[in-house]
């Protein structure tokens, strides 16, 4: 596990995520992105990792890692679809963990 620090918005958040990609885990999109089963036209924006779940005043989202420009944007359930191109998807995640990674120190 790794501790990220992600700032979204005027929020910013701390969450533990595995360094390894889980057995099922994948790109998730909005809807009508690339990939989207329910509306696939594109009209902007990109796909996104879903990195954690995280409680904001009581409500649970996604705390997700967006590839077109590394930030992160949080997200409900039903926002968000599976998108069946996975290519690149492990070297993304990797990348923004290691960026966004807080090690730990000895004081």
């Amino acid at each position: 596990m790794s501790r990220i620090r992600a700032a979204v918005g005027g929020l910013t958040i701390t969450a533990d995520v595995d360094r390894q990609a889980p057995l099922g885990w994948r790109f998730w999109t909005l809807a009508g992105f690339p990939g989207d089963p329910v509306q696939p036209r594109p009209y902007g924006a990109s796909r996104c990792i879903a990195l954690a779940m995280v409680e904001i005043d009581g409500c649970q989202r996604w705390l997700c890692a967006m590839e077109l420009d590394g930030t992160f944007q949080l997200f409900t359930g039903h926002e968000l679809f599976p998108c069946a191109d996975q290519a690149g998807a492990a070297r993304f995640a990797r990348a923004v963990i290691d960026s966004h990674a807080v090690q730990l120190r000895l004081l």
